[in-house]
């Protein structure tokens, strides 16, 4: 009898970890899908299902439980930040890093990259962005999300330190943003630019740049000016060669040319001139090199 009763303990114990262990794993894929609704700027999606993925592993005491409740409030620390809600990024971002100290102790662990990412948003002057009509605030930062703009007005203050204006119709690069020579971050994703005729110069403070999902298929040579540049995003573009003027931004930490269409060899080239840079780039294209060299033969 006492073996049939121990049997049937080990038998619920065995089936109550089974049950867990698929709501930590359900809890995973939606914080995982709420970072792929984050990447096609589905922003509402994106928190829904972050958040739900959060409500449940924060009831995991573990270690696979502290770590993905760590990942989810991180992954709301990017959102936020691409909403331009830089506030609420950085108490995520914390967050997130308090629970990877705890769990982590390797020198190259998340919660150093993590507090790099919590520096550098730091550094946008402690701005909250909104997205009302009434755009302006006081602390140097602007954003004209979703507003149909095609140039930017004239009267914009020129001591900006931010600046959005991702999900817009700008065809151009906005020419008057040269006189923003305070500028440190600035998003110009998902307009319809086809030309960066633009002069680069006087952006020297410029730490963030982000050129996604236009229609750009060159960069001028003055791109060379932007020396403190950390992040660069060329994603979604027309891009078939690069300007490798970007191989003198000795400061650049990121640059993404997924979705474009550079050769591979290119792309060579840039790993070589920017060792310490993570390149993001499409994987397929090694393929299609080489499809190519087999037809040649």
């Amino acid at each position: 009898m006492m073996k049939r009763i121990i049997l049937f303990l080990i038998l619920i114990s065995i089936s109550l970890g089974i049950s867990q262990n698929n709501e930590l794993q359900l809890a995973i894929r939606n914080i995982k899908l709420g970072n792929s609704y984050r990447e096609g700027r589905d922003f509402d999606n994106a928190a829904k299902y972050i958040s739900l993925g959060l409500s449940v592993t924060k009831k995991f005491k573990g270690f696979d439980g502290k770590y993905w409740t760590a990942a989810a409030y991180e992954s709301l620390g990017y959102l936020y930040r691409d909403m331009g809600l830089f506030e609420d990024s950085r108490k995520q971002y914390k967050l997130a890093i308090n629970i990877y100290r705890e769990i982590i102790k390797q020198s190259d662990g998340s919660q150093y990259a993590m507090i790099e990412i919590l520096n550098r948003i730091s550094e946008i002057n402690n701005t909250e962005f909104t997205f009302s009509n009434n755009n302006i605030d006081n602390n140097n930062a602007i954003s004209l999300v979703g507003m149909k703009m095609k140039d930017i007005p004239n009267d914009i203050p020129q001591n900006l330190k931010s600046l959005i204006l991702k999900d817009n119709r700008f065809r151009c690069f906005p020419a008057n943003v040269s006189s923003m020579k305070e500028l440190k971050y600035l998003d110009l994703s998902n307009n319809r630019i086809r030309n960066v005729n633009f002069d680069f110069s006087n952006l020297k403070y410029l730490h963030y740049l982000d050129l996604s999902n236009n229609k750009i298929k060159e960069l001028p040579n003055s791109i060379s000016n932007l020396q403190n540049l950390q992040e660069l995003n060329l994603e979604g573009n027309k891009f078939k060669t690069i300007n490798y003027n970007i191989c003198s931004l000795k400061n650049l930490k990121l640059l993404n040319i997924r979705k474009n269409k550079i050769k591979f060899q290119e792309i060579l080239q840039l790993v070589k001139c920017l060792p310490n840079t993570n390149i993001i780039f499409d994987k397929y294209e090694l393929v299609v090199d080489e499809e190519e060299a087999i037809e040649g033969e």
